[in-house]
């Protein structure tokens, strides 16, 4: 998370539509320690906020923390019956305006045998656009909107429309070690193949981190509750993964790993169970 959902994202196939702080100038002369004093009282709340405190977390779980991220990740879905989808994701995340925004490329291969015979190919890529406009120590906004090009190899790999999904994620900073992070997506087609179906679908995702002091390890809960407006459908989910440090890079970046299993929640469930595992290069 790198395995945020993101944040979280969502997925359209087959089920679940997951800075800096500015240096300070020096003083001109050291009797001015008052005039100092006063300036890093006004300037600390101010530009230090969540950068400051964040400006170290290279574990990718943070949604207000952008940071150049390449990650390769593979989720295996259980469906009802003998049903099958697994989906291999390549993402590329470039951040830019000092950290408060990025844009991130997701490249799917996918297989599955939900046609009947076993089908394998590109998948619908997509590209998305994140903007942090409000941050503090206790809470941040991130707005962000993601295109999804009609791309798939084989009609069951894809929707056959492009695709738009706004979202707005509150990440709540509710500890040192506690991230509460909710979100909406809402996605809709614009255009693509008019013999297939419309995509107009809701998600709500209440996204958790646990990250512990000086700890080299973390946890994250993820419940996504959806509704399909073409398909009058709920479908939810509940995903918890572990994610672990595996290295540090000489400039300050990280290599993480992460497994996610996960569970399809009432009738209308996008997937009995899943498990996605994934290794991120962050901050590189």
């Amino acid at each position: 998370m790198g395995q945020t959902r993101s944040g979280v994202g969502a997925t359209l196939l087959a089920g679940a539509f997951r800075p800096q702080e500015p240096a300070a100038d020096a003083p001109a002369s050291g009797s001015n320690c008052s005039v100092l004093t006063i300036a890093l009282a006004i300037a600390l709340p101010v530009a230090g906020g969540a950068e400051a405190q964040e400006a170290k977390d290279t574990s990718g779980t943070n949604p207000a923390v952008l940071t150049r991220t390449l990650a390769v990740s593979n989720e295996y879905r259980f469906l009802p019956g003998d049903g099958y989808y697994d989906i291999t994701n390549l993402r590329y995340t470039e951040p830019f305006l000092d950290g408060k925004a990025s844009i991130r490329l997701t490249v799917p291969l996918d297989a599955t045998n939900l046609a009947g015979d076993n089908e394998f190919g590109l998948g619908d890529i997509a590209a998305k656009l994140s903007w942090i406009p409000y941050v503090t120590r206790r809470q941040a906004f991130i707005l962000s909107t993601e295109i999804y090009a009609p791309s798939a190899s084989e009609d069951v790999l894809g929707t056959g429309k492009w695709v738009a999904a706004p979202g707005l994620t509150w990440a709540y900073f509710a500890s040192p070690e506690v991230i509460i992070a909710p979100a909406y997506i809402q996605s809709l087609s614009f255009a693509g193949d008019s013999n297939r179906v419309d995509v107009n679908r809701g998600d709500f995702d209440l996204y958790v981190v646990y990250k512990p002091h000086a700890k080299r390890w973390w946890l994250t809960s993820d419940l996504t509750a959806s509704y399909d407006f073409e398909a009058d459908t709920a479908p939810m989910s509940w995903e918890i993964a572990l994610g672990f440090n595996m290295g540090k890079l000489a400039n300050g970046g990280a290599v993480n790993g992460y497994i996610r299993p996960g569970v399809g929640i009432g009738n209308d469930r996008p997937y009995d169970f899943n498990v996605e595992v994934g290794v991120s290069l962050v901050n590189f």
